[in-house]
């Protein structure tokens, strides 16, 4: 009785059989290969981890498949029939193999396969300085997956002393010592643990193109919690500041009025008139996006019009924009709605905030916040004590934290932990659920005196 294909699973076609998928994968065997439209892998039965593969088109290429220590599986191409042969694809696939860290290996044979490999790029192409590395290949990575570049730009500008030192120079006490010269000038230990975070940044992508086996930065302590008051408006200051936009914006009306009349007597052209406008410019959309959204300051500057889903009521921050390299959607308020479909037939075409001068965005709104303060009467509160005021409306409304964290765009849920004071009696409903409902519910279960006489 013949048998086909579909009921012999070790049946290879062109006189090759497998066991359990697994071929030996000799001179013979790959004469046998050919394209069938669909791609093809063969694992080797004497070497584990060595395959061969057919793409659809016919290329036969020689690839190693392994576990890594944290689980996940990695592939490498080591080259294609019939320009590389069995047995020099045999020898090269064993000879990465016992380079690789793999999953069955123990932390130190992993640590000193690191250590071989990363000093084998080294003598191969020699290793870039700081500078080098961040002007070139660390940039590179950074836009090609879409992450801001602004790491590179604070290491080049904050460790000034190391820029022209290899990075495989770069040891945990050189930035010990940094840590300490720079404490000593004044800068918050806050600044410092930032500028340690770029770095770090910076050397754990120098570790994944081979300069280095192991990450310095890791070592030094950061000493540096960030100094976080939360401040966020009362009621009454932000009634105040309200007004105050208000006010401005009517300065602008008729300051407008007086160019009009300026501009008429002396026969010239008059500029458009603004009442009736709703907005004389951009800082009062500024701030109620700031108030509505909780974005940071970069974040509104680079914010633009297509980022702005009117339909579905929702902003999206894009990844190269962010600080902690995560898109994120933000819904959009019944009051930022009104504003923003308000202000966009008078803004820029593309930017939310942009410079019709430079037609790039704006970059810069301190003299026109600092007045408003001072209009409104509100001390201490800094522009970024926006995004605290954000945050506290939303606790204080009873949003559980982690959703808190999710429309800040914190990656860390510690981070927001600075507003579970405000969060309406958690502290109370803790002790409640605890101890005091239980022993509510013990008395309902315990019979009464005239029950048992």
């Amino acid at each position: 009785m013949a048998v086909s294909c579909r009921q012999r699973p070790n049946y290879r076609p062109n006189g090759a059989t497998m066991s359990k998928n697994k071929v030996t994968i000799s001179r013979e065997f790959l004469r046998t290969l050919a394209a069938n439209g669909k791609f093809q892998e063969y694992a080797d039965a004497a070497l584990t981890g060595f395959k061969v593969r057919v793409t659809p088109a016919g290329t036969v290429q020689f690839t190693v498949r392994y576990y890594k220590p944290d689980g996940k599986a990695g592939r490498k191409a080591i080259g294609t029939y019939p320009a590389m042969q069995a047995t020099e694809a045999r020898e090269a696939a064993r000879a990465e193999l016992a380079e690789t860290p793999l999953k069955r290996d123990t932390p130190a044979v992993v640590e000193e396969k690191k250590r071989r490999r990363a000093e084998s790029v080294r003598r191969t192409v020699g290793c870039p300085t700081v500078r080098q590395f961040c002007d070139g290949d660390y940039r590179a990575y950074l836009e090609a997956n879409e992450i801001s570049t602004a790491n590179a730009d604070l290491v080049l500008a904050s460790f000034p002393e190391m820029l022209d030192r290899p990075i495989d120079e770069i040891t945990p006490w050189l930035l010990e010592g940094w840590k300490s010269r720079v404490a000593k000038t004044g800068v918050k230990p806050k600044t410092i643990a930032n500028k340690l975070h770029a770095i770090q940044g910076m050397l754990r992508v120098a570790m994944k193109a081979g300069h280095i086996f192991d990450n310095p930065a890791k070592e030094v302590p950061r000493n540096g919690k960030a100094d976080v008051i939360v401040r966020y408006l009362s009621a009454d200051e932000r009634e105040r500041l309200y007004a105050a936009m208000e006010a401005r914006e009517e300065a602008n009306r008729d300051a407008r009025q007086r160019t009009i009349a300026h501009r008429r007597m002396r026969k010239q052209t008059p500029p458009p008139s603004l009442r009736n406008v709703r907005y004389t410019d951009h800082v009062q959309p500024f701030v109620v996006t700031a108030l509505n959204t909780g974005m940071r300051l970069g974040e509104l500057f680079a914010l633009q019009w297509g980022d702005v889903d009117f339909e579905h009521k929702s902003i999206h921050v894009r990844r190269a924009v962010t600080k902690d390299d995560e898109r994120r959607d933000i819904p959009i308020t019944d009051e930022l709605l009104e504003c923003l479909t308000a202000w966009k037939p008078l803004a820029h075409k593309l930017f939310v905030f942009g410079n019709p001068e430079t037609d790039a965005p704006l970059t810069d709104v301190s003299s026109a916040w600092e007045g408003l303060l001072a209009a409104a009467e509100i001390t201490a509160f800094r522009f970024h004590d926006c995004r605290h005021d954000y945050a506290s409306k939303l606790v204080a409304a009873g949003v559980d934290l982690n959703r808190v964290r999710a429309l800040l765009g914190h990656s860390d849920l510690k981070t927001v932990l600075r507003y579970a004071h405000l969060a309406p009696d958690h502290l109370h409903d803790a002790i409640n659920t605890a101890f005091n409902a239980p022993r509510k519910a013990a008395k309902k279960r315990a019979p009464s005196k005239t029950a048992a006489a």
